[in-house]
């Protein structure tokens, strides 16, 4: 776990700080320019419980500020993860909640008013996107794992394929034939 957490997490920020520039986590706020985030506004929200992870915040504030979070790495301390069942529901249940908060967030309203295309399709991507995504992946499998079996047994397949043979059809017969190979 911590040699994933090496490669998948440090490697990840590494490339979202320094040529992409778009990291807004800073990891915690406690670690985060105290100097200038106090003048500023602050760093907190008002409540632990509703804003489920503050440090997006502050990488939202930051980034409305013109700001670029860096990532810089001091010490290195390999940490392994629980990967249970219960405790990775937990953690996907915790990052839903506060994605559903960043959404409801004036912090979102701005950033979209000031960004270009390629920032906002970032931020659209580390939010809902990944959800509608994700949605639209299993919707997807779904229809394909039920449609398959209703064409095979239905005898629409055969119908099908038939046709295809008759009019010299050759991509369809290969895309039916592929397809009963998945």
């Amino acid at each position: 776990m911590s040699n994933q957490e090496i490669i998948f997490e440090t490697i990840r920020q590494k490339v979202l700080a320094t040529p992409l520039q778009v990291r807004l986590q800073y990891g915690h706020p406690d670690v985060s320019d105290r100097n200038f985030h106090i003048i500023r506004g602050g760093l907190s929200k008002a409540s632990h419980v509703i804003n489920l992870s503050e440090d997006i915040f502050v990488g939202f504030n930051s980034t409305l500020r013109q700001r670029n979070i860096t990532h810089h790495e001091y010490i290195q301390v390999r940490k392994g993860r629980d990967v249970g069942l219960n405790q990775i529901s937990l953690f996907e249940a915790k990052v839903a909640c506060s994605n559903g908060e960043q959404m409801l967030s004036r912090d979102i309203y701005r950033s979209g008013h000031q960004f270009d295309f390629f920032r906002m399709l970032f931020y659209y991507f580390t939010t809902v996107g990944f959800y509608v995504s994700s949605m639209v992946v299993v919707i997807i499998v779904h229809l394909f794992l039920y449609g398959k079996p209703y064409l095979s047994l239905s005898g629409l397949e055969t119908a099908i394929m038939k046709r295809a043979l008759m009019r010299g059809n050759n991509p369809l017969k290969a895309t039916m034939a592929s397809q009963s190979a998945v």
